[in-house]
């Protein structure tokens, strides 16, 4: 990693922390109880099938399919490599925020804030009441998204619309604070670009056709 795209990483994840202790300690209390305010669609947002893993059996389909032109030699067309890339990142990010980031800040619910008054994060605690901080809904959507973002740039617009749309759900529903939104955003965003860099240094050792893409993304 050469010295400026690290700056690039240091200065993207002091921004990205400054605004979630921001949120934290100023916007995201008040901002719970303003969306409480707004009934209509909160039962519709909390039933069972928004919880359904969709997204993460979508993208292990795309790494198994982009697995099997790997391993018969085949050239990766380039919507089959967008959807595998996509989906690693998907994977292994949302394995670092469900199964690390989620028990070690042990952070409230916004339910729980509204109806008890607990707020804050606890240590280590385990179980879906304290599985609110980082997002793992933002996570997955940015994580594909910022795959997305270098493959078919065109669409852009489309993307920054549905994370806004993505926002605005998890709020309404009282699923997450906005600082939970934003440490999910950063960790998917991170494992996308992450994961693209590999691929990227991977395809400039290839010396063969196995890994290559049917076009230049």
């Amino acid at each position: 990693m050469d010295t400026k795209t690290l700056y690039r990483w240091l200065f993207a994840s002091l921004a990205s922390l400054s605004l979630i202790v921001a949120s934290f300690f100023l916007i995201d209390r008040p901002l719970a109880r303003l969306m409480a305010k707004f009934h209509l669609f909160q039962a519709l947002l909390n039933r069972a099938p928004v919880e359904l893993p969709v997204m993460i059996a979508l993208a292990c389909l795309a790494v198994l399919l982009g697995g099997s032109y790997l391993a018969a030699g085949k050239r990766l067309p380039k919507w089959v490599a967008a959807g595998m890339l996509a989906g690693l990142a998907l994977v292994w990010s949302l394995c670092l925020t469900e199964f690390l980031l989620k028990p070690l800040f042990g952070r409230t619910l916004p339910i729980a804030y509204l109806q008890t008054g607990q707020y804050g994060f606890h240590w280590f605690h385990l179980g879906d009441a304290f599985g609110s901080f980082p997002s793992g809904h933002a996570d997955q959507v940015t994580s594909i998204l910022s795959v997305l973002w270098v493959f078919y740039p065109r669409w852009r617009w489309v993307y920054v619309g549905a994370l806004a749309l993505l926002a605005f759900a998890l709020l309404l529903g009282e699923w997450h604070f906005l600082s939970d939104i934003i440490a999910g955003s950063f960790i998917g965003t991170a494992s996308g670009v992450l994961t693209m860099q590999i691929w990227e240094t991977v395809q400039a050792q290839s010396q063969g056709p196995r890994n290559s893409v049917e076009k230049k993304y």
